[in-house]
Parts: C-alpha cells; structure tokens; sequence
C-alpha cells in the first residue's frame, strides 16, 4: 500500500518527489499518462506539462478535477487559465518564483500557493516545476512540474500556529509571542524611529473571585476580560495574557501621552462593565513607552513595578511615568 502525503514532513516530501522527478519526467517525454496516473504513489498527484512557446498547458485529469473542473469540457488551456485563479495575496509571490526560474536564476520553480476551486472555496498546493528544454539561445521551451493539494496539512500547520502562540483559554496571545512582538516593535524603533508604547493589566482581588465563585467563573471572567480588550484595541494593537489575571497590551506607534489615553478609556469601559455571575471588576494599570536600547525584559520589568504600584496605591487605578 502506497504511503499517503500527509503522513509525511515537508522535508519528507521533498526528497520523495526528488526521487520519483526522474520516473515521471520520462513518463512525461513518452506521453505514458496511463503510467503517471496508476503510478504506486500518485494518489494525490497533479503533473503538467508547459509549452512555452505555444502557451499551452497540458496536465493530467487530476489537476483539473481537483479544482473543480471536467477535463473534458476544459478543452485547450495557457498558463493563465491556472494563475488567473490564485488568491490575491500569493499571486505576486508566485509568478515571481516563476519569473526566476524562467530567467535560470533557481534550479526549480516552487512555491506553495492558494488556487480557487471552481466553486469558490481555495485550496492550497505545493507546486514544482523544472525547465526541462531551452533552444539554442537559452529560452525556455518546455517546462515539466507536479503539483500536490496540501490543503489538510495547511490546516495542522495553522493549528499548531495557533497552538504555540495563543493562549487557549482567553484566545490572546502568550507570552512566547509576546516577546517575538517586542522584537519586532524594537527592530522597527531601531530602523526607523518608530515608538511603541505597553499597558499592562491586573484584575483586581481576583483570588477573591476564585475563592467566592470557583475556578470555573474565574475562568469566564478571564475570558469575558480579554472579549472586552480584543473588541475595544485598536487595529495595529496586541493583547496578551502574561500570567494568571494579567494582561498586556502593545501599542504601535504610540508615544506615553496617547497610550496613557488609551489606558483610561479601557480602564473605564471595564469599570462600566457587569460580569456574569459576578458583577463589576476592577482593574489596575501600568504604562510605559519603550526606552532606547532597552530590552524586552527591562521594559516588563518597568510596567510591572507601575502596575505594582498602582495596586500598592489602592488598586482601580493607573500608574505611568
């Protein structure tokens, strides 16, 4: 029995199609399709053939039927007839893989991309293709690849995505990605001047609630806290849940004065707020704007001891430098 694709690493994948690259061109060159399509491991597999010069794409039933289509009723087709169908956001990235590979600047075209199926939904495919005939002037002539749909191994992939970056119970970020967040902002400050400011939030007496209405509505709580901040943020703003009841909110392009705005405006909107089976919940708040040079621990470390501050100063307030 044939080993199936999703079993199988990326890494995996590619030295499998590497080795059956040669099996299959020459199965192309004879136009033996009868042999590609019952080949052991072809249960997922999409060859095509580009004719360059022509502009005519010939390719097995199975890249045609996966997406949708009767290869019967398709008829003769060019290039466009695929590259009209990829998701705006992969279409530059994707012919330009192709322009590079045309031109002999890599040894094969790859690239992984989201193609429409025929009735509106996308698919992903890993894509592989090699100039296998240039004439005498170095142009292409005849260009022979195969195509996989990786579309379930896509979904794993974004699972796993959201698996090491999200805090499962509240849907915020964790920590983990908080600091690669921080990264990315101090990158910018350093390359182009760009400030970044954090709040940092703590709910208020939040053992209280546990210990009043059990860990069950503490958890709802949590989780009715990070809806609040998620829905109430700004577009270019992250939210974070740092530790237990704490929160962290990263503000892009946003010196201390505006983020201090910021802060007041989402520490009234929670004190307005009634939560389920508790009621009203208060919160303390540290601000701070990253410094120069500064690392992202040091900046943690400051809008913690703000936050200690303000719930050393009585707690339901905001604290900032």
């Amino acid at each position: 029995m044939s080993k199936s694709y999703k079993d199988m690493s990326k890494e995996a994948l590619i030295k499998r199609i590497n080795t059956l690259e040669n099996t299959i061109e020459k199965a192309l060159k004879n136009k033996s399709d009868t042999f590609l399509v019952e080949f052991p491991w072809a249960g997922n597999l999409g060859q095509w053939e580009w004719f360059y010069d022509k502009n005519l794409v010939v390719f097995n039933d199975k890249k045609a039927t996966q997406l949708g289509y009767d290869p019967d009723k398709i008829g003769e087709v060019g290039y466009q007839f695929f590259t009209n169908k990829l998701h705006p956001d992969d279409y530059e990235r994707t012919m330009d893989n192709m322009r590079q590979h045309l031109k002999g600047e890599t040894e094969a075209y790859e690239v992984e991309y989201r193609i429409q199926h025929k009735d509106g939904h996308y698919l992903w495919y890993y894509d592989r293709g090699v100039v296998t005939q240039r004439d005498d002037s170095g142009k292409p002539v005849l260009l022979q690849g195969i195509v996989f749909d990786i579309t379930e191994s896509k979904k794993v992939e974004e699972k796993l995505r959201q698996l090491s970056e999200e805090d499962e119970l509240t849907q915020t970020y964790n920590r983990r990605e908080l600091y690669n967040v921080l990264n990315r902002l101090k990158g910018k400050y350093q390359k182009s001047g760009t400030v970044f400011s954090v709040i940092m939030l703590d709910i208020d007496h939040f053992k209280q609630v546990n210990d009043k209405y059990g860990h069950v509505t503490g958890d709802k709580v949590l989780k009715e806290m990070a809806k609040y901040i998620r829905n109430n943020k700004r577009d270019q703003d992250t939210v974070f849940r740092y530790g237990g009841e704490e929160f962290i909110i990263t503000l892009q392009n946003t010196k201390l004065s505006q983020a201090k705005k910021i802060a007041q405006r989402f520490h009234q909107g929670i004190n307005d707020l009634e939560f389920e089976d508790v009621g009203h919940i208060t919160v303390s708040m540290g601000v701070v704007q990253y410094h120069s040079k500064e690392s992202s621990d040091d900046l943690i470390n400051r809008v913690d001891k703000l936050l200690y501050d303000a719930k050393e100063a009585g707690r339901d307030q905001i604290k900032s430098e």
